[in-house]
């Protein structure tokens, strides 16, 4: 292929990573001066349920959550969060958002309101049939998780045995013919796989895919049961010295990192801010100066859960109920308000999760 037609793609790219930091910049200032936008997207938790059993996350710890949200009910949240002004994404997630025997219904309804949906999935329930339905009902981007092209490394951190295999399935049927549905990878960065995320970059790059995310290794209160707490749950402040994942092979990941940056910067489709790859090294090896850095996470995006509770940020409880209380309300709400001046003081390493961006 020539450089002709290689180069508007590495343009594009690049431009792409100088808008991610340039938007980091911008909240930054936002967050100095108090300045709170619309919330530019929501992220809805449609399940606690989930048929994995990740070492990162403890949703799956917990009982069977019951009085989850009914479709009418959903019908109804959608059509109040369309008329939030400048919000036109929605992120769907859980859990694991299939666990929902109604997940399809759900879609078609955030469509109808006009959604640019993002569905965030572990890719168990993915074929070929299943990407034509989410394809005609119009869901525009898929996050499937991808934490190795080892099988033995991703379903071990992913509880799930098979789980690589169904992932590669369906990034196969997703091949097999032009699609408008955009297919996306997300990576947690752990000790396991911390040395082949350029070769997740390259292989995202040779097959095609729209792109990829990587995310750091949160504490595993970070992503919490709704159902049986209400703000995320405390954690030690040294968790990580004790997480066998957590990555210890820094000087391995300060040459990935190294190595990422370039490969963004000649085009390929990595969607982290070079910003936040910068400090993925530090994180790991000086936890305390991340602790240093501002919390972006209570400024643009909204979190609604299986049970229509509204959040500002996973640390802190509800503030509000989307079913009784109008959106635009519940954001520029006095408990946000002080949520987001809390927040400022908060010491969290969460604050380097990508939904914190």
């Amino acid at each position: 292929m020539s450089s002709q037609t290689t180069l508007p793609s590495r343009y594009r790219q690049s431009l792409s990573s100088l808008r991610r930091d340039a938007t980091q910049a911008v909240k930054r200032a936002m967050l100095r001066f108090g300045v709170v936008p619309p919330p530019f997207h929501i992220q809805i938790d449609i399940t606690d349920r989930c048929n994995f059993r990740c070492p990162t996350c403890s949703k799956w710890k917990a009982a069977p959550s019951r009085g989850e949200l009914q479709l009418d009910d959903w019908s109804t949240i959608l059509e109040a969060i369309r008329d939030v002004p400048l919000l036109r994404k929605i992120s769907v997630t859980g859990g694991e958002p299939f666990m929902r025997p109604d997940l399809l219904q759900f879609l078609e309804l955030a469509k109808r309101q006009g959604l640019e949906i993002v569905l965030i999935t572990n890719g168990w329930s993915l074929d070929g049939e299943v990407l034509n339905q989410l394809e005609s009902i119009g869901v525009d981007r898929l996050m499937v998780s991808l934490n190795s092209l080892r099988a033995s490394i991703h379903d071990e951190t992913r509880g799930k045995p098979g789980s690589h295999a169904r992932v590669m399935r369906a990034i196969e049927a997703w091949r097999t013919q032009p699609r408008t549905i955009d297919l996306c990878l997300s990576t947690v960065v752990m000790e396991e796989n911390c040395g082949e995320l350029t070769s997740l970059v390259r292989f995202v790059q040779d097959k095609g895919l729209t792109g990829i995310i990587l995310q750091v290794l949160g504490a595993e209160e970070a992503h919490y049961p709704f159902v049986k707490e209400r703000r995320m749950p405390p954690s030690t402040s040294t968790w990580y010295a004790h997480n066998p994942r957590w990555v210890r092979s820094t000087d391995v990941l300060r040459q990935q990192v190294h190595e990422l940056l370039r490969l963004q910067q000649g085009g390929s489709p990595l969607f982290n801010p070079p910003s936040q790859l910068s400090n993925f090294a530090l994180y790991s090896e000086d936890p305390d100066a991340i602790r240093r850095l501002p919390c972006l996470g209570t400024l643009s995006r909204m979190y609604i859960d299986p049970f229509g509770d509204v959040r500002v940020c996973y640390g802190y409880p509800p503030v509000g109920n989307v079913l009784q209380d109008e959106p635009r309300q519940i954001w520029r709400s006095e408990q946000a308000r002080r949520i987001r001046r809390d927040s400022r003081r908060c010491t969290r390493l969460c604050r380097m999760l990508n939904n914190n961006l």
